[in-house]
């Protein structure tokens, strides 16, 4: 077929037939390389919105399952040394759920891929001198298999057991090209995404471009007198957010009173916060100073406010609206001259909480919103979150003192899916930091960190194994992981994914926090 060449080179098909037949090829490749580039950038809208680099795998494989049809795409990203076969792997999805299981990947694709920094495709492993070596190949049968670098730590990975010649040139081309614009978006301290330096705000830890808008908003809000919504995920830093903002205002020499709403039983929840006089009811022998007085000019934080029983959100409703309030049992008002600051995990404004949470409270509340980003939108911030977080619990050890953490155990930390956030890393440090003492070892390695990491070992069998319980909740694990990246760390969705109720999930994870 000659007909999708330019006419110029057309007319040479008949004036030198040779010089023809020796460059056409070449001018093909050219094209499509260049129709490849096009659709790609075509392509960088999405990408660019994605909120980090988990969406950004996720829509690589949907991109790839549209394209070429495949039954089977991962995007997978691993820590350590992938050439020894001393490596943590993690994929993802489509859906986010569907993890490969062990040995359903050739572990010997991804390694030539990375090593040669290219694509490597065949029509058929099973016979391809390539892979002649690879049992593991050999043995899942695969006829179509093609293998995209991702930056230095991923790859796409496509196959096809049943097809041989599943992935035609123009959508390799086209892979391959929408793979290399979506690489730096993967590695968010690269020069090509951090355009600016990350200013961090004393008390917060990170300098992922994530935490660098958190840190803007923080200052921005700061000065305002207005209240401020903190929103993210259990574990993601909501109260650090609300001390920074203190610490940075014209308040910050006032006092910071902060109150878990949900810890509150609902017969003390209203005198906890507005106080109560004297004989008020049945017990209240003496005054109390509520909460709200006991913040004078400073800043209340109100921590998982979605929390709180209706008949509250009504005086906390006028608290923000009038400025005032009255204790329980009191017949004058008193003014309130401090800022709310207020944190939840819930979706306020999702429709299973419109029933619950007063909807005009809502908009008072959220007059400036900031959110926390997730831990696994932000893996670069891992090592330093890491180090710090060791330091500060080597403080908290009589006879503490300074430990190291190895690269190694850096690695195996990055490449987890931290459901719990900067809290379950703590606890995990936490306990490493212990048993690397309980070891008189000189650093925290991958051995102290409860699991170690996983050994690429393509060519072996991998034996079942013999703690029942422990591979089901490694089971378990998985699947929440994926079901609370498939549904952005929004746990009631998540469950719903997952088949089970929000209580039971929320328990599971407090369980492993």
């Amino acid at each position: 077929m000659s007909s999708d060449l330019p006419p110029s080179l057309l007319s040479l098909q008949v004036r030198a037939p040779d010089l023809f037949e020796e460059v056409a090829d070449d001018v093909r490749r050219l094209l499509r390389a260049t129709d490849a580039v096009a659709w790609a950038q075509d392509r960088l809208a999405p990408l660019v919105r994605c909120a980090g680099p988990a969406e950004v795998l996720g829509l690589l494989v949907r991109e790839a399952r549209q394209l070429t049809e495949a039954p089977f795409a991962w995007a997978v990203t691993w820590s350590g040394d992938l050439e020894r076969g001393r490596a943590s792997f993690r994929a993802f999805a489509g859906d986010g759920v569907e993890l490969p299981a062990p040995g359903e990947i050739s572990n010997t694709v991804i390694a030539r891929a990375a090593r040669e920094g290219r694509a490597v495709w065949t029509d058929d492993a099973a016979s391809d001198a390539r892979f002649a070596a690879s049992e593991s190949l050999r043995a899942l049968t695969t006829r179509s298999v093609g293998c995209i670098p991702l930056g230095r730590r991923g790859v796409l990975y496509l196959q096809d057991p049943d097809h041989p010649g599943r992935f035609v040139l123009d959508a390799r081309y086209r892979l391959t090209a929408l793979c290399r614009l979506a690489a730096p978006f993967l590695e968010p301290r690269s020069a090509s995404v951090a355009r600016r330096a990350i200013e961090p705000v004393e008390g917060l830890v990170g300098e992922s471009p994530a935490m660098g808008e958190l840190y803007d908003g923080i200052r921005a809000f700061a000065a305002m007198p207005w209240p401020v919504l903190v929103l993210g995920e259990s574990g993601t830093g909501k109260e650090l957010v609300a001390r920074a903002l203190h610490r940075l205002s014209p308040r910050a020499a006032e006092p910071f009173v902060a109150v878990n709403c949900g810890a509150i039983p609902d017969e003390l929840a209203e005198s906890t916060l507005f106080g109560h006089e004297r004989g008020a009811f049945t017990g209240a022998d003496r005054r109390h100073e509520g909460l709200v007085a006991r913040t004078g000019r400073g800043t209340l934080f109100l921590d998982e406010v979605g929390e709180l029983a209706p008949r509250l959100q009504v005086k906390l409703l006028r608290l923000l609206q009038e400025r005032t309030f009255e204790p329980v049992g009191g017949a004058r008002e008193q003014r309130f001259e401090g800022r709310i600051v207020a944190a939840t995990l819930r979706d306020l404004e999702s429709a299973e909480t419109r029933g619950s949470f007063r909807e005009d409270l809502y908009y008072r509340l959220a007059a400036c919103v900031l959110r926390t980003p997730p831990l696994r939108d932000r893996r670069s911030d891992v090592p330093d979150l890491a180090r710090h977080l060791l330091a500060k619990a080597a403080e908290e050890v009589p006879g503490g003192r300074r430990v190291r953490i190895t690269d190694a155990a850096l690695d195996e930390l990055s490449s987890r899916g931290w459901p719990g956030n900067v809290r379950e890393l703590e606890n995990v440090l936490r306990q490493g930091l212990a048993r690397s003492m309980a070891a008189r070892a000189d650093a925290v390695g991958p051995e102290h960190l409860g699991v170690a990491p996983a050994t690429a070992q393509p060519e072996e069998d991998v034996a079942p194994p013999t703690d029942l319980l422990a591979a089901t909740e490694a089971f378990q694990r998985k699947m929440v992981e994926a079901a609370l990246r498939a549904e952005d760390g929004h746990r009631t969705r998540a469950a719903e994914r997952l088949g089970v109720s929000r209580q039971w999930l929320h328990r599971l994870l407090t369980r492993w926090e």
